[in-house]
């Protein structure tokens, strides 16, 4: 007679436990969930348009709207760490960058490498009204940039060559952590600025981004800068993209900027 009785509070309180769930389940599947998002290979691929680093000061810049940062004073395009701090510069770097302000300020704007149609890393990915498209290949992950048709190539589970010739884009190597596509680049060439504005950096800077879904829609990149001669220690900053709207294509860019480049690339001021 216990036994019976037993397993008779046993069935019932299984009944109650099923029906708890079925009442609350409505309440649990409004919880967004990381898991269901597309991660690892191929999740990354398709265009994609960020509102870039001046998001705080310019809002309607997602589309192929003019970028107008140039009317944005220039401290407050300078790109800031993530906690929205000045980057952590060494007293040279600190200096040459008031003077590129400074002249900025009086009409005298510094030529980026990006002004006079270069390309440059990490400059190049953060952020405007251009998209840009990511394509994964077999072996090779490859990022296309409208804004002056500049492209870049990341060798997945590659290795940097020992001693690099620096370019404009440098090396990129890159693997997956779980959900995240991470890529090394090395080899930078000291004639680019970090940002529009003209941070500096010395030829021994390597950047860690880490590309990631972050919702159905939208992506994360977060930039790691490692340069000790340049910094005094390391930093990061963080770009937010969003999927391209229905309709939206890569087109071609011509830029012509590029007539009065000086000697070397980017002026050394």
């Amino acid at each position: 007679m216990k036994y019976r009785e037993s397993v008779r509070i046993v069935f019932l309180g299984g009944i109650a436990a099923v029906a708890a769930s079925l009442c609350f389940a409505p309440l649990f599947a409004q919880t967004p969930s990381t898991a269901a998002l597309p991660s690892g290979p191929g999740s990354l691929a398709g265009i994609w348009q960020s509102g870039g680093v001046w998001q705080t000061s310019i809002t309607n810049n997602i589309g192929r709207e003019p970028l107008g940062s140039l009317r944005t004073p220039e401290r407050d395009r300078v790109l800031k760490t993530i906690d929205g701090k000045w980057p952590p510069l060494q007293p040279w770097a600190a200096e040459l960058l008031e003077k590129r302000i400074g002249l900025s300020q009086l009409g005298d704007p510094y030529l980026t490498n990006t002004s006079m149609c270069l390309p440059g890393v990490p400059v190049m990915m953060l952020g405007g009204p251009y998209p840009i498209q990511i394509l994964e290949t077999p072996g090779l992950v490859t990022i296309l940039l409208e804004e002056q048709n500049h492209f870049r190539l990341v060798h997945m589970n590659g290795k940097h060559p020992e001693d690099p010739d620096p370019t404009f884009l440098g090396h990129s190597v890159g693997h997956w952590e779980g959900g995240a596509l991470v890529v090394d680049t090395i080899g930078l060439t000291e004639r680019t600025s970090i940002d529009r504005v003209g941070i500096p950096h010395s030829a021994d800077l390597r950047l860690i981004e880490r590309f990631r879904r972050t919702g159905k829609d939208t992506m994360e990149l977060v930039i790691s800068f490692d340069d000790p001669k340049t910094f005094t220690a390391m930093w990061q900053a963080k770009v937010n993209y969003r999927s391209a709207a229905p309709g939206v294509e890569m087109t071609e860019y011509i830029c012509e900027n590029n007539r009065d480049i000086p000697d070397g690339g980017a002026t050394s001021r």
